[in-house]
Formats: C-alpha cells, structure tokens, sequence
C-alpha cells in the first residue's frame, strides 16, 4: 500500500503541476499565439491522463480480480475517498485518449455541420455563436474553468480540489 500511496501522491503532484501551467497559458496567451495553444491543450491532457490515473489506482478495473480491488477499497476508505469523487471520473481522459474515434462519430453525425474544435473561450459565447448547422468538440471556459466536449462538461476546479484533498490525506495517513 505504501507504493500505491506513493504513486497516488505523484500523480497528485502532476495533475497539480499540469493545472499550474493551464494557468500560466490561459494568462500569457495571445491572440493567434499556436505555441501557448498547443501547450495549454498539452497541459489539458496531461491533467486528465493523470486524475485517470489516480483513478485506475483506486477504482481498478474490474479484469485485476478480487484481490486487487478488495486492497483497492481497503485503500479509498482509509484515504476517506468514495464513490463520489470527482476523481473516479475516467470519461474525459477517455475522449482524449480515443479522440479518432470520436472524430469518426462526430464526423458521420454532424457532417453536414461545421465543427469547431480547441477553443478557448466562454462556453456562453461559443454556444450563441453555435447554430444548428455547427457543432464544437473542444471548449476550455476560462471564466469557469470547465472543460467541455461535445456538451459534456468536465469542472476542473471541482476535481483540482478533490486532488488537493486527496495529496493531504495520503500524506496524513499512516500505511
């Protein structure tokens, strides 16, 4: 357990880290700046891919047996994390991590639309300027800090703060 606590903590750290530079992009970028696009979206990424991981450590798929998941749980209730956790969710790492297939979907549903995809920007802004003959992919709203997909909405700060908990409690406890 101790090697799972650690590796708990570390990707704390780096989801931290990744949230930390979604920060610094949003407040240096300019207009037209491909560079600070490019690593804010990195930074997305790498925030997601690491909350997953957190995840696959503390809710294991159901395929590495009883054992597994029998310490698993023995683990989230003694870091007092449960089922609510916005950290248990995996579907937004998901997206990115299998975004040419969601392309192939999105392609056959909305193709005669115009999509958008990467923006940045109030969702309230791009939603007016969305009609029926458009559709967006990728929306960070920086007012909110929340992540959008394809109308699915993923509240960064609500799972920043989950993480933040989490690192505190896996430096408290004892294993």
């Amino acid at each position: 357990m101790t090697l799972l606590r650690g590796e708990i903590q570390r990707n704390c750290d780096f989801a931290l880290l990744a949230h930390r530079d979604m920060i610094r992009c949003i407040e240096s970028m300019k207009l037209d700046d491909k560079e600070v696009l490019d690593r804010f979206w990195l930074s997305v990424e790498s925030f997601l891919i690491t909350v997953a991981n957190i995840s696959k450590i503390l809710w294991p798929s159901p395929q590495c047996g009883i054992e597994v998941s029998s310490r698993r749980g023995a683990l989230r209730t003694l870091l007092s994390v449960d089922d609510s956790s916005p950290i248990k969710e995996k579907e937004f790492r998901n997206h990115f991590e299998h975004y040419d297939s969601r392309i192939e979907n999105w392609a056959k549903h909305y193709e005669s639309k115009t999509i958008y995809d990467s923006n940045i920007g109030s969702i309230d802004s791009v939603v007016l300027g969305v009609s029926n003959t458009s559709f967006y992919m990728r929306n960070f709203d920086p007012y909110r800090f929340v992540l959008y997909i394809g109308g699915q909405k993923y509240e960064i700060n609500r799972v920043v703060a989950a993480v933040k908990d989490l690192l505190g409690k896996t430096k408290a406890v004892q294993l």
